[in-house]
């Protein structure tokens, strides 16, 4: 699959430009500097780094048994042999775009939900543009400020035009389910905090499924509910309907006894 990039290269740096550029509230063509917040001791790094050993470890697993038939819907996501690190890949974007802890949960947990709902397997080849994706769809559903796509798609070394369809593509692959409880969000956040203090299995971070499936369940729970309250009240009018019928043949009855006497 040929990757048309415009010129760009998701292994290269943004352009200095952007970069060195202070944004005005009324240019939407530039880029914070944020250097001076940007410190290896920032609660997001620190987060980052966690969030980066547990998608190295993973595609460490994955990225050997790789096969460009494994799954047709990942196609979008693929890059020919990445040179950038995920950690590198990540801190840039961060960098850039000055993204809060908690919207680099969600792109975790987004993520995650996309391969459990369409069975991907993260690998070196599809996880800088998952990642990327994931990103785009968490700032805007959890920051105040967003910068226009070409930014995004500078940062993330595509074309603006890629961008917007893989944020799209992606949003479709999860089935526009943006909305993360309290209780999901804490779960991950907890994960990833004691990542330092004991090895957990990657499988505990698919609880995306079981979650799902206690969606399901109290859908499917209040479908039936709804049924048999529908089917009560058939009963109750077929009952009603009976009760009328019972009444008017009585009267008529009586009607027709009056009437032969």
């Amino acid at each position: 699959m040929e990757d048309k990039r415009n010129n760009q290269d998701i292994n290269s740096q943004p352009p200095k430009d952007n970069i060195n550029k202070i944004n005005d509230k009324k240019d939407n063509d530039s880029v914070q500097d944020i250097n001076k917040n940007y410190t290896i001791d920032s609660p997001e790094i620190k987060t980052i780094i966690k969030i980066t050993d547990l998608f190295s470890n993973i595609c460490d697993d994955n990225t050997n048994e790789y096969k460009n038939e494994n799954n047709k819907l990942e196609k979008p996501f693929l890059i020919r042999n990445p040179s950038i690190s995920i950690k590198d890949y990540l801190e840039r974007l961060y960098k850039y775009t000055k993204m809060n802890s908690s919207t680099i949960i969600l792109i975790l947990i987004y993520i995650d939900r996309l391969c459990n709902i369409n069975k991907f397997k993260l690998t070196y080849y599809n996880i800088h543009k998952l990642i990327l994706s994931s990103m785009v769809v968490a700032i805007k559903y959890n920051e105040d400020e967003i910068y226009p796509m070409k930014i995004y798609a500078k940062l993330g070394g595509i074309s603006k035009a890629e961008m917007c369809f893989l944020e799209y593509y992606f949003v479709t692959l999860i089935k526009f389910n943006l909305y993360v409880t309290k209780e999901l969000f804490d779960k991950y956040n907890d994960y990833i905090s004691s990542a330092d203090e004991e090895e957990e299995n990657e499988d505990e971070m698919s609880g995306e499924i079981s979650d799902n499936n206690v969606n399901e369940n109290n859908f499917n729970d209040n479908i039936e509910t709804n049924i048999n309250t529908i089917n009560y009240y058939n009963n109750k009018t077929e009952k009603n309907i009976n009760t009328i019928n019972y009444n008017y043949n009585k009267k008529n009855n009586k009607k027709k006894n009056d009437e032969n006497k």
